[in-house]
Parts: structure tokens; C-alpha cells; sequence
């Protein structure tokens, strides 16, 4: 099965966005304490319709979101 429609438009949004509603939050976030004040979170998604993964990052380094292929 292929990615659903509102996941291909969540994998676009690498600079912002929120999750659809169909993404779901998996384990705990993972948080991180670096040389910035406060660090960063990473948390991963899955998407109920499709099963497609993605995490979402609050470090302005990275991509907001990443689909995880594979």
C-alpha cells in the first residue's frame, strides 16, 4: 500500500507544519540537551491510515519533518 494523500503532503512540510489528523504519537519524545538553552525534542509519528513514520524535530538545524523510508 502507498502513502495516503494527506501523508504526501505532510512529507512536504520540512520547515513547518502541524501533524494530520490521522498521524499519531509513538513512545515518548526524545529530548535533547545541547550548548542551546533548553535543547530540542524529536518525536516520532505514525500514520493510522497508511502506516507511513515520520518524526518531527524542534531543532532549527534540521528538517521539521522526516519520513523514515524503508
Amino acid at each position: 500500500m502507498g502513502m495516503c494523500v494527506l501523508c504526501e503532503e505532510q512529507s512536504k512540510k520540512v520547515h513547518t507544519g502541524k501533524p494530520h489528523e490521522s498521524l499519531i504519537k509513538v513512545d515518548d519524545p526524545r529530548i535533547y540537551i545541547g550548548n542551546t538553552p533548553g535543547g530540542f525534542k524529536e518525536q516520532d509519528y505514525l500514520c493510522l491510515t497508511c502506516k507511513s513514520k515520520f518524526s518531527h524535530s524542534t531543532n532549527k538545524n534540521d528538517v521539521r519533518w522526516t519520513l523514515w523510508r524503508g
